[in-house]
């Protein structure tokens, strides 16, 4: 009997001892997991991952149509895989979460309860692609997708309103390391080149690195026809054609050249996820009674524009015109050919000028462009 009353006390003692003052039990909070990497290392682009302040109000936890939504306080522990919707509204026509105007041209993206602002790497797991966004805004809702993309990600991960996706959160340290599941087996690219100065539209496009053009005696210039060219039955000899002879310098890799636009498929207008925070595209009676912006100046002459896509709307190009017209200081221009409006900038009396540009949309906006003949 006497052992049996020393086992209850020592029992109880154990109990006594794992409880608190208020007799509620202590909770063990575990250390984040390594990230472990089993596979080779991958370079992945996309936004470039800062240390931010948490947004205080677009961090508490919420409700919306009668469900809880808890804001995830430790991203190292979490993943998801989902559906992912596209959101593609007017540039500056919403405010997200974090307050910043939606823009669709950057890599941004919107998730119920991730932290805002932060970073995740998206895996298309359709084709594997992988590209770092910056979670700004709340929402989709209503549906069974789990993020949002804007329409610059959605593009650079080819994905469509069907598509699965998987979510891993980077965490960025306040001196710049990352970490987290978004950064297993991958590092995040880093630009390490000086970029280009800008341009003057009225002396040349050239560079910081590269040397300046030499200066051509006009008087002893001649133009020259493709039409005039023999091809001698020699392989490789030039044909008569619109085409250009050569670029006088070599193209980067990955710079595509051409004297005609490469035919583009037109898409269909995406579906905004229904019910997400990030609102909806202006009524079109709203839109009729907004005043028509003002098309970025063009130049009077020139033989080249470097063309950065084709779009099905004409409205939406001349947005996207206007706005890399801003970005980059030159005059650009939206021009139809058949069932499509071709986005191109300039134009330029060298081709050196129009290579310069070529290189800053690369570097600068990681936009794929070509040169072609101003029509």
């Amino acid at each position: 009997m006497r052992k049996l009353w020393i086992g209850v006390c020592v029992a109880a003692g154990l109990l006594t001892a794992c409880s608190n003052d208020e007799g509620q039990p202590q909770q063990t909070v575990s250390a984040p997991k390594p990230v472990v990497c089993s596979g080779p290392v991958v370079e992945i682009t996309g936004a470039d991952p800062q240390y931010e302040s948490l947004n205080p109000s677009a961090n508490q936890d919420y409700q919306r149509d009668g469900k809880n939504y808890k804001i995830v306080q430790d991203p190292a522990n979490f993943s998801q895989a989902g559906l992912a919707a596209i959101y593609d509204a007017e540039p500056g026509s919403n405010l997200t979460s974090s307050g910043e105007a939606f823009d669709p041209m950057q890599l941004t993206a919107a998730h119920p309860t991730l932290p805002i602002p932060s970073y995740a790497r998206i895996t298309n797991l359709a084709n594997g692609r992988m590209l770092v966004v910056r979670i700004n805004d709340r929402g989709p809702y209503g549906n069974d997708r789990v993020i949002s993309l804007s329409r610059a990600a959605a593009d650079r991960l080819n994905t469509s309103n069907n598509t699965k996706v998987r979510i891993d959160p980077i965490i960025v340290a306040p001196d710049g390391g990352l970490s987290g599941p978004g950064m297993a087996c991958v590092k995040v690219a880093k630009q390490t080149y000086a970029l280009p100065a800008r341009p003057d539209l009225g002396g040349g496009m050239g560079s910081a690195s590269s040397a300046p053009e030499p200066v051509i005696d006009q008087a002893n210039v001649r133009p020259v026809s493709n039409d005039t060219l023999q091809s001698q039955g020699n392989p490789g000899a030039p044909n008569a054609s619109g085409g250009f002879l050569g670029a006088p310098v070599p193209l980067q890799s990955g710079v595509l050249e051409s004297s005609e636009p490469v035919a583009q498929p037109t898409q269909a207008a995406p579906v905004t996820a229904p019910g997400s925070v990030q609102g909806s595209p202006a009524p079109a009676a709203a839109a009729a009674t907004t005043a028509p912006a003002t098309p970025a100046p063009t130049a009077a002459s020139g033989s080249y524009v470097v063309q950065v896509g084709a779009v099905s709307d004409e409205s939406r190009g001349q947005q996207f015109q206007k706005k890399l017209s801003q970005q980059f200081s030159v005059p650009g221009r939206v021009t139809q050919n058949g069932a499509v409006w071709r986005i191109q900038l300039g134009p330029f009396n060298s081709k050196g000028e129009a290579s310069s540009l070529q290189q800053r949309l690369q570097s600068e906006a990681q936009l794929q462009s070509f040169i072609t003949h101003a029509n």
